[in-house]
């Protein structure tokens, strides 16, 4: 399997799995009136329309340069993410508010037992998806899948909170502070909210540092430096970006380099294929 029939394949997978989770939470978190079911299958809601955003982006950034765009699309990539990011952030900022509301209002009652059937379905349903996801993630290193998986451990994380606030919920109601458990639901929004907000703000720092064609983080770099040693180039000359899957090269060679040109772009393109990466090389000659 490819690495792009992979990404295509995880990305349906997981457009599919947002929309069975949408559904059912919506109808499930209507029915117990809790806010916290509505804040997860509003995420879900959001996974569906964002999965759907991710496949429309991997399509164009493979689309091939045309008068239109000379250079292609590879900037479509950091900007779905970008847009996941800000997205996701909105949906926490809106639904902390909404649990604020809550709680100047009093709290809200909610139906236990259907809420915590709902939480056990969808933390079991949430780890499949992500376990499914990582597999294809082994074959296809990608922005978008990576984003993608963030997005499925964010939903396995907050179901997990849900389903745990709900079982200490429904043990308060056992005790002499049981009036405090129309509390707990807007609480438990505002911790879960609170607590993943800082997973899309590194999203979005992460799509516009690409958007910028900034340098790539972790050992993309010395890596690439390692590579090209052999032919007596510098790690000054050596300059990288990463777009989404696309890595940019650009090495520069001085007059006695030259001839080796050829052989330089080939090992570099074969070092960023072996690592799923789309390589974009591009030789400098400095005459000074």
């Amino acid at each position: 399997m490819t690495p792009f029939v992979a990404e295509r394949r995880a990305l349906r997978f997981s457009a599919i799995s947002a929309s069975l989770f949408a559904l059912t939470g919506l109808v499930l978190g209507l029915a117990s009136g809790s806010i916290t079911i509505l804040f997860d299958s509003g995420y879900s809601l959001l996974s569906l329309a964002l999965a759907s955003l991710s496949l429309l982006a991997l399509q164009q950034a493979r689309k091939p340069a045309d008068d239109h765009y000379p250079f292609g699309r590879l900037t479509v990539e950091p900007l779905a993410v970008l847009l996941k990011g800000v997205m996701i952030a909105l949906v926490c900022l809106f639904s902390m508010v909404s649990a604020v509301w809550s709680l100047l209002q009093g709290g809200r009652l909610v139906t236990l037992d259907l809420a915590i059937l709902f939480s056990l379905a969808n933390v079991g349903g949430c780890l499949l998806t992500w376990w499914w996801l990582k597999r294809y993630a082994r074959i296809a290193r990608s922005s978008l899948l990576a984003a993608e998986l963030r997005q499925w451990q964010m939903d396995t994380g907050l179901s997990a909170a849900v389903m745990f606030g709900f079982a200490l919920t429904w043990l308060l109601t056992l005790t002499p502070w049981a009036g405090y458990a129309r509390f707990a639901d807007p609480v438990m929004v505002l911790i879960i909210a609170g607590y993943f907000l800082p997973m899309p703000v590194r999203m979005v720092r992460g799509a516009l540092r690409e958007l910028m064609f900034g340098e790539p983080v972790g050992r993309i770099r010395q890596e690439m430096v390692d590579e090209v040693a052999d032919f007596d180039i510098a790690s000054g000359d050596v300059r990288l970006a990463q777009v989404g899957s696309f890595l940019m090269v650009d090495i520069q060679l001085d007059k006695q380099q030259i001839d080796d040109a050829e052989e330089i772009v080939e090992s570099v393109e074969q070092h960023c294929v072996q690592r799923n990466l789309r390589p974009i090389t591009s030789i400098t000659l400095v005459t000074s």
